[in-house]
């Protein structure tokens, strides 16, 4: 196997393995469980939650955007040469 194949695949099972802990790290600790917040931890855990929403829905309609105004810009040429 080729050194940088093999650097590649190390870099990806890393990823994915940095990835899996960090992302199952808040499932464990007490303080994420939402039903152990009480007061203000319960408004910080919604003001994340909300914050991560808006992070997904942002980028889903930005790239949405982009595909859209490329559309547009091909439609308005045509409409323009006819």
């Amino acid at each position: 196997m080729e050194p940088l194949l093999t650097v590649k695949i190390g870099c990806l099972v890393a990823l994915l393995f940095i990835t899996l802990v960090c992302g199952l790290i808040p499932a464990q600790v007490k303080w994420f469980q939402i039903k152990a917040a009480k007061g203000r931890h319960r408004r910080i855990l919604s003001f994340i939650g909300c914050f991560a929403a808006g992070v997904f829905l942002g980028a889903c309609l930005m790239h949405t955007a982009a595909d859209a105004l490329t559309d547009i810009q091909g439609e308005l040429g045509k409409r323009l040469q006819q």
